[in-house]
């Protein structure tokens, strides 16, 4: 098992991960079916697309055997990232950035679900955060996610749950200790 950025990659091999990292996004996104071929890749670029191509140094890929098994994307900085990428409800929480500013999005293939990739890579970015001298870093879920328990055990016990149009969103932030 390896970790590995993805800015550290050759474009060609960029591009090789690329359908691994989708594969692996569309079979744990909560939406399954889409209008047609272009609704399906705004929402790729919208939740995932726009951190390859605007923040990949924050990109992350955990590799097994050479092929992509999860991956993790963040940002340092969760309000410069609403000023660049699109994403509908982080801004509901934006008053707790100053203490978690940073954030992450997580995904692993299911097959590699529950053997240990998810907590590799979130412990690996805590690690770069440190590095970097950040203190703290969120995440946002839903209060009824199947996640809770795996944030929880990693640490991530400050939680604010507030609605957003038909659901209910939790943050779930943790501090940095250097």
């Amino acid at each position: 098992m390896e970790i590995v950025s993805y800015a550290s990659l050759s474009n060609d091999i960029q591009k090789e991960y690329l359908n691994q990292i989708k594969e692996i996004f569309f079979a744990c996104s909560s939406i399954k079916t889409f209008k047609d071929s272009d609704h399906r890749d705004s929402f790729f670029q919208k939740w995932c697309g726009d951190y390859l191509e605007y923040n990949s140094r924050e990109f992350f890929l955990c590799l097994i055997d050479k092929r992509v098994a999860g991956y993790l994307s963040g940002h340092l900085n969760s309000k410069e990232a609403l000023s660049k990428f699109i994403i509908p409800g982080p801004e509901t929480f934006e008053d707790c950035f100053e203490r978690f500013p940073a954030h992450f999005h997580i995904n692993c293939s299911p097959k590699h679900q529950g053997k240990g990739i998810g907590r590799k890579l979130v412990e690996h970015y805590l690690s770069e955060l440190s590095n970097s001298g950040v203190d703290g870093v969120h995440l946002i879920t839903s209060t009824d996610a199947n996640n809770l328990g795996f944030y929880r055990a990693l640490g991530f016990e400050h939680e604010v749950s507030r609605p957003f149009k038909k659901h209910e969103l939790l943050l779930m932030g943790r501090e940095i200790i250097a």
